[in-house]
């Protein structure tokens, strides 16, 4: 019994000593777990086991973190405009296995702030490489297609350290001159200038807007007084018409009943007549009498019924002609008054046009002026910068080319005659060559006698020895005693032996004075 216990005591406490070795640890999405020993494995949002003697754990941040890049000094762009470029990326390590191993051996245990700055002078390399890449104007105008070539050029830098890259966004630029400024200046005052021209174009369309709905208006009201007038004087005609029957139907009754009354008399008689023969005779000569006087009457009366209905019918038309007359003049006035309300119209419309294109015009030169002061304050800036720049330059040009000067005369003057004939060897060819030049411009020389050639040789040779004199005399230098110097004077003396010897203490003499002067200056 006692040594169940014991072995049951020895199997808990082995299996307490086995169990205490192990450990496991709950890793967030957020993190990556490295456990190394036994067998390499990776962790990341769940559960893990390990033996605590034997394996390690490590954590990688797998977080998007934020660089604040910014170039220190200024950067010269495309068009050497110098440039300070803000920028603010978003950075994460690799989502792959292949990455996440590379970070690990990077950024293991390390935190956000030791990564930034890991990473900023190669975020700040490749910004200042696109900075000389591309010119302010397109960089401040198209910052997408700026942040898109950092983004090209910093992609392959980040995925060796084991990172990626989730956004780039350019802050700000800030040159030293103001020349970013100077170009929102100018935008502005486009801008301004676009919008004066685009209201001016409104106001103006208003007013033509404005101009053409009352000319309609107007001709609306002519057409309807037109067309009222119309129907009265249809009317006017139309009652004339009838009145014109009416007279001309009352006066054929009138006619006719004459007519018929006279008819009923004569038969009256004529039966008086029959009833006494005796009379009959006389009553014969009587209605003959009277019969030719009936029919003269019927022909009175027909004729003057005739003349009655050409009468009435001249009269109606005369009155037809006369209402026709007034109906076309009452129309014809109508029509001068609408031509005259739409000319009216029609010139109002137009004023209010000039109006409207003269603030339009005025506003536009005033908003050309403002755009030409500003253009013309900035250029003068420009112009100034760029004046004081080339005054700098000039000046030390000037400095180095007086330092050049103060260097050469210690030269000269520290080897003295050798450096002059050192000078005068220099020049010598081209004093020959100019010499020589206007020969160039003859064709052909014909000579006479004999001599002439040798003369010819002798005159060249004279020139080069005058121009030696002339040295010697304006400048003090005297060229015999440098060149007897150094090739000996007995070969100078044959090669000049034509130059005069009286002048070489007056030639000598004013080579002291212009030496003093000179190293005095």
């Amino acid at each position: 019994m006692a040594a169940v216990v014991v072995y049951g005591i020895i199997v808990i406490v082995v299996l307490g000593i086995i169990l205490s070795l192990f450990a496991y640890v709950r890793v967030p999405n957020d993190k990556m777990a490295f456990i190394s020993g036994f067998r390499k494995r990776m962790v990341s949002g769940r559960l893990a086991f390990y033996v605590r003697a034997f394996e390690r754990v490590d954590y990688l941040d797998l977080a998007v973190f934020s660089v604040d890049v910014d170039t220190k000094q200024f950067v010269p762009t495309n068009d050497f405009i110098n440039i300070k470029a803000d920028a603010i990326v978003k950075l994460q390590v690799g989502t792959t296995q292949d990455i996440m191993l590379i970070a690990s051996k990077n950024f293991l245990n390390k935190n956000h702030e030791y990564m930034s700055n890991a990473i900023k002078d190669v975020l700040e390399g490749n910004l200042r490489e696109i900075i000389g890449q591309m010119n302010l104007k397109d960089m401040v105008q198209n910052r997408k297609v700026f942040n898109q070539k950092v983004e090209e050029n910093v992609i392959d830098d980040l995925r060796k350290m084991g990172l990626e890259l989730k956004s780039f966004n350019v802050q700000s630029f800030t040159d030293e001159k103001g020349i970013i400024d100077n170009l929102g200046i100018e935008n502005t005052t486009r801008i301004s200038k676009d919008a004066s021209i685009a209201k001016a174009n409104s106001e103006k369309e208003v007013a033509i807007a404005k101009a053409q709905a009352y000319k309609e208006a107007q001709d609306i009201e002519i057409k309807t007084e037109e067309e009222i007038a119309e129907k009265q004087n249809a009317l006017k005609i139309k009652q004339a018409d009838l009145k014109i029957e009416s007279d001309t139907k009352q006066a054929l009754a009138d006619i006719t009943y004459d007519i018929q009354k006279e008819k009923n008399r004569k038969e009256y008689e004529e039966v008086i007549g029959d009833a006494n023969f005796t009379q009959q005779d006389q009553a014969i000569r009587a209605n003959k009498a009277k019969l030719e006087s009936e029919i003269k009457i019927d022909q009175q009366i027909k004729a003057d019924a005739k003349l009655y209905n050409m009468t009435k019918e001249a009269e109606a038309k005369l009155v037809e002609e006369q209402r026709h007359a007034d109906a076309e003049l009452y129309r014809r006035q109508k029509q001068a008054e609408g031509i005259k309300l739409q000319a009216l119209a029609e010139a109002e419309a137009q004023k209010i046009q000039a109006e409207a294109e003269a603030n339009a015009i005025k506003l536009k030169m005033l908003a050309e002026a403002e755009g030409i002061e500003a253009r013309g304050n900035a250029e003068a800036q420009a112009k100034e910068k760029m004046l004081l720049a080339e005054a700098r330059g000039k000046k030390e040009a000037l400095l180095a080319e007086a330092e050049g000067l103060d260097k050469k005369a210690e030269a000269m003057k520290k080897y003295g005659e050798a450096a002059v004939a050192e000078m005068y060897f220099k020049a010598l060819p081209e004093v020959a060559k100019n010499v020589a030049a206007p020969l160039h411009n003859i064709d052909k020389i014909t000579m006479y006698g004999d001599g002439n050639t040798n003369k010819l040789i002798s005159d060249i040779t004279q020139s080069i020895g005058k121009i030696n004199d002339g040295i010697s005399d304006g400048a003090g230098i005297d060229i015999k005693s440098l060149l007897a110097g150094f090739l000996g004077g007995k070969v100078l003396d044959n090669i000049n032996s034509k130059s005069t010897d009286g002048k070489e203490e007056e030639i000598l003499s004013n080579k002291e004075n212009v030496d003093k002067k000179n190293w005095g200056k």
